[in-house]
């Protein structure tokens, strides 16, 4: 149990190493949306450089966090029902609470950078089409919110076909 206890320990430190980076990216990424909506193309270019950097950098804790993965599940016996850790983890113990709080994080930045990156391409792909964002622009609209002296500006992202 000493080795099961030192292993979830480790991947503890890979999956908070992966959500940092997961954040910078998310981070990175809605930067990219500002820097797409205002048009600033040298900005843009910088932030996808740094971005693919971060990703070099978490491909490689990742790897790593697989390594660990696949040891603890090789500490399993062999009846055990389950293929990832959030099925395998006992909610009840506390260092296998601790994992799978982290590996649940990690899946949802997973989602939310998915989702930024949809965003993305859809309005790289919307200005290509329509040209620059501007006020006159079909997708963007403004309108004044119910109640109060401001204005809501949105922009309709087209719908993604599924091929990211």
């Amino acid at each position: 149990m000493a080795k099961w206890t030192e292993i979830n320990q480790q991947l503890q430190v890979a999956l908070s190493k992966e959500i940092d980076l997961r954040r910078e990216i998310l981070g990175n990424m809605n930067q990219q949306e500002y820097v797409l909506l205002i048009g600033d193309i040298e900005l843009k270019d910088d932030l996808y450089r740094e971005c693919n950097k971060l990703a070099a950098r978490l491909k490689k804790v990742i790897k790593d966090r697989g390594v660990l993965t696949r040891r603890l599940f090789d500490l399993m016996p062999p009846n055990t029902i389950g293929t990832t850790l959030d099925e395998v983890l006992d909610p009840i113990v506390d260092i296998d609470s601790e994992t799978l709080d982290l590996y649940q994080r990690a899946k949802e930045l997973t989602d939310k950078i998915h989702g930024q990156h949809l965003r993305n391409k859809s309005l790289r792909e919307m200005i290509l089409k329509e040209g620059p964002l501007e006020m006159h622009n079909t997708a963007v609209h403004a309108e004044a919110v119910q109640g109060k002296k401001l204005t809501l500006i949105t922009i309709d992202y087209p719908e993604d076909k599924g091929d990211s």
